[in-house]
């Protein structure tokens, strides 16, 4: 999954704001909290058949590292 990619699915299905979304930014600087985490793993698994767990995205420091962790599970 690109970066472009999980920006999308981070604007559309999750209703984050476009201009806090880059790269470096931490989880918790976007709004990304544990709820919103179980939000983004479901909605990884329905519309992409990519299984990643909430507290595997909230273990990542960036968004950079969840985009590296997603597409991983990607291709595996």
């Amino acid at each position: 999954m690109t970066w472009e990619l999980l920006k999308q699915v981070l604007v559309h299905d999750l209703q984050l704001q476009d201009d806090a979304l880059v790269p470096a930014a931490g989880l918790g600087d976007v709004g990304l909290d544990s709820l919103a985490a179980v939000e983004l793993a479901e909605s990884l698994h329905s519309r992409f058949g990519i299984r990643v767990a909430d507290y595997e995205i909230l273990d990542s420091a960036s968004l950079a590292d969840l985009a590296e962790l997603i597409t991983a599970r990607s291709t595996a």
